[in-house]
């Protein structure tokens, strides 16, 4: 008995990074599927469920603060876990912000670009997720550093994306206001795919230290 209350108290740090990512995962499918089939008068439903998943994540990130606390001893450092589970939020904080954005701007009609960095997001959020579960069990891991490799990769990717989507919007400037709204959407998601490097480099810290 008192061995089950053991396993009942733990509280498994990596099992809660995994869930932050696979929430960051549902956030950038749903982004996806609104910039896909973009109608302007459901934008705002859509933007509360993101924001619905982005609250859940929100959860995940107290209750791991909350165990910290109480834990005795943790798997690795605890500024480590704290960061970890800080920067984790962050990505899905960034997706929400993204929707929030178009919404805000009262955005009625999509440029084509939209799509493609909608759809960088998915590829990082799936390399995210594959990530933190090889660093579930990071000290037997062969792919770990492929992993990281992997999302940093798709960072610079949207660099190029961002450079060339903002360069394009300057080629014949028309209305200020449009250039405005739309540089900040595309750097909205630059900011997001930043997210997902930060993330990766302070795996790869922790990794490193726990060698």
């Amino acid at each position: 008995k008192k061995e089950n209350k053991m396993k009942k108290r733990q509280f498994d740090y990596f099992d809660s990074f995994i869930e932050c990512a696979d929430y960051a995962l549902q956030c950038a499918r749903m982004l996806h599927e609104v910039v896909t089939n973009f109608n302007p008068a459901t934008a705002a439903a859509k933007m509360d469920e993101i924001h619905t998943i982005e609250h859940m994540a929100d959860k995940i990130k107290h209750k791991t603060t909350e165990h910290l606390v109480k834990e005795f001893l943790p798997p690795i450092e605890r500024e480590d876990i704290m960061s970890l589970s800080h920067e984790l939020d962050n990505v899905v904080d960034g997706i929400d912000e993204v929707m929030r954005r178009i919404v805000m701007f009262r955005i009625q009609t999509l440029k084509p670009e939209t799509v493609q960095f909608s759809q960088l997001l998915i590829q990082c959020c799936e390399a995210l997720k594959d990530l933190v579960l090889e660093f579930k069990s990071f000290k037997k891991s062969s792919k770990i550093k492929d992993a990281i490799i992997r999302v940093n990769s798709l960072e610079s990717e949207g660099d190029v994306l961002h450079f060339e989507s903002v360069s394009k919007l300057y080629q014949n400037p028309q209305d200020p206001l449009q250039i405005m709204i739309w540089k900040n959407l595309f750097d909205c998601f630059e900011e997001c795919y930043d997210s997902f490097e930060y993330t990766s480099d302070l795996i790869e810290t922790v990794v490193l230290k726990n060698s």
